[in-house]
């Protein structure tokens, strides 16, 4: 089967636009087949660099409005953010469903109930399953089942509030707003100059 080099670091193939294909058609059959074309046009994507600039993984937004949005996500490394590996997760400003169309990820989740924080670790999502997670959820990716780039996700977004989302510190129960980091803007710059 053909693939092909979107940009530096994606590579994409048949077999995940088919997957993909395959995806929407079940998931979100509103939106109508996903062509190769569009599946492969470099500007369609965003590498999305973790903290220390490597490729975590690459996005392709299908429908962004204020209502919802709908993605594909193809996964190079989890999401773990804290220094040294420390658990750092994330809440999002939107509840979301992710479907996992390829391979399959670890997931933390942690759950602030008052001043008490509850964790459930290790929660497996293989291929073909689907991972719901609401606003109040804080959780990170924290290992992928696959090689770099063999994980596939599409993400199904409901309404969202811009800025409405945070880290919490497991230890204390705390919660930091979200803050930009100072180098992101130059780091996504590098991983995309096709944008």
């Amino acid at each position: 089967m053909k693939t092909i080099q979107i940009v530096p670091g994606l590579v994409v193939g048949e077999a995940m636009h088919a997957v993909a294909t395959a995806g929407l058609a079940l998931h979100a059959p509103e939106l109508g087949p996903l062509s190769w074309r569009r599946f492969t046009a470099p500007t369609g994507w965003w590498l999305v660099p973790d903290g220390s600039g490597r490729l975590s993984k690459a996005e392709l937004t299908l429908v962004e409005d204020q209502d919802r949005t709908v993605r594909i996500n193809v996964w190079y490394a989890p999401d773990i953010r804290g220094t040294d590996g420390a658990p750092c997760p994330h809440s999002h400003p939107w509840p979301f469903e992710s479907k996992i169309l390829l391979g399959g990820y670890t997931e933390d989740r942690y759950v602030l109930d008052g001043d008490q924080v509850h964790a459930e670790t290790g929660r497996e999502h293989v291929q073909g399953t689907d991972n719901t997670v609401g606003r109040d959820l804080y959780h990170e990716v924290a290992e992928l089942h696959t090689a770099p780039g063999a994980t596939m996700t599409l993400m199904l977004c409901g309404r969202g509030e811009r800025g409405a989302w945070g880290h919490l510190d497991p230890a204390t129960g705390s919660v930091t707003p979200p803050q930009r980091d100072p180098r992101f803007p130059a780091h996504l710059r590098a991983l995309n100059p096709h944008r």
